[in-house]
């Protein structure tokens, strides 16, 4: 069963499974459990969304008999590997292996410096500002949010490698 799964036909419903579940895993930390995210972190959300786009196009194509799906899994096997590499780069910056760019800073928040009432209502007025993009908010086994979306596209775009391009007969 597992063998039949695995094929170029099928590689737009993992694709889109996994970035699903990978979006799905972000929003659940933002609004479940209250962790902003940061300007890296949106742009690994998008390109989470461009994998859904590609992989329902793959899907509907697939339903509509087309024999050959291969140039949707390239294009697939591109936006999976541009997660992995934003989530490389994000990751690089959480561990202060280089500086992330510029729109990624933010400073601590200070709360002695709200005085007054009037302080507080002014404050509402300006941008908020997402966190740093370095400052990895959660990790599990050594990995942050950003180092395990790396390594599951990683993972999601081997796969892809291995299965998304084999001719199929069915």
């Amino acid at each position: 069963m597992i063998k039949h799964a695995l094929n170029s036909r099928n590689m737009p419903l993992w694709a889109g499974l996994l970035s699903a579940a990978l979006l799905c895993g972000a929003w659940i930390f933002q609004y479940g459990f209250g962790y902003a995210p940061c300007q890296m972190c949106y742009w690994q959300r998008h390109a989470h969304k461009a994998v859904l786009v590609l992989a329902l196009i793959g899907i509907i194509i697939r339903y509509k008999g087309a024999p050959d799906i291969r140039i949707i899994n390239l294009l697939l096997l591109a936006a999976l590997l541009g997660s992995a590499a934003l989530g490389f780069w994000h990751m690089g910056v959480e561990y202060k292996w280089w500086e992330g760019p510029k729109t990624c800073l933010a400073g601590p928040v200070n709360l002695d410096a709200i005085g007054s009432g009037q302080d507080l209502l002014d404050s509402l007025n300006k941008s908020i500002k997402p966190p740093a993009c370095s400052d990895a908010v959660w990790h599990f086994l050594g990995l942050s949010m950003a180092g395990w979306n790396m390594v599951l596209s990683a993972g999601g775009a081997a796969g892809l490698a291995l299965y998304g391009f084999r001719k199929t007969n069915a």
